[in-house]
């Protein structure tokens, strides 16, 4: 092989690797680009919070709260029981915002939060906010709170034991 014939292999080497990545990189912009509206179309069409919502259980010390619904929605707040690893993590509870069919009171969407029940300094923040709002519903009805909280801490007292037993049954530990 001579020198102009390498150098001409080279030259249709260099333009045949210029067209070569540059439909590499057409294919990754096109890859890219539908990767991003599958991405943002399974976002439109999931429900997001609902596998979790199956694969958690009701507790029955922990009664559904009703908000504020619409004339065909019901919104509920559950507090569950989940035990199915997610992230490395399981034996959570699962709080969770459902929005409701109000004919069929079947789930539409969920969004849920995963705490784990060891995770006392959360369960602690978690438990100040609610009282602190129970607290300020109590003053605006001009409602004395003490009594609700003996209340609450006395009912809890007696049902300790089938609360714990509850939870160990439904999450394994």
């Amino acid at each position: 092989m001579t020198n102009g014939e390498s150098q001409v292999s080279k030259e249709l080497f260099l333009a045949n690797f210029e067209k070569l990545s540059a439909r590499i990189e057409q294919l990754t912009s096109e890859i890219s680009f539908l990767k991003g509206k599958l991405d943002k179309t399974n976002l439109i069409n999931r429900s997001f919070g609902l596998k979790a919502l199956k694969n958690s259980q009701p507790l029955a010390f922990a009664k559904d709260v009703t908000g504020i619904g619409s004339p065909t929605k019901d919104y509920k707040l559950s507090i569950r029981a989940i035990s199915e690893e997610w992230k490395g993590r399981k034996n959570d509870i699962l709080i969770a915002i459902r929005q409701q069919e109000k004919e069929s009171h079947s789930d539409v969407k969920a969004l849920g939060i995963r705490i784990p029940i060891s995770d006392i300094k959360n369960i602690s923040v978690l438990t100040q906010e609610v009282l602190s709002l129970l607290f300020i519903a109590c003053e605006l009805r001009g409602i004395d709170i003490s009594d609700i909280l003996r209340d609450i801490l006395q009912d809890i007292n007696n049902n300790g034991k089938k609360l714990i037993t509850e939870i160990k049954q439904k999450m394994v530990i």
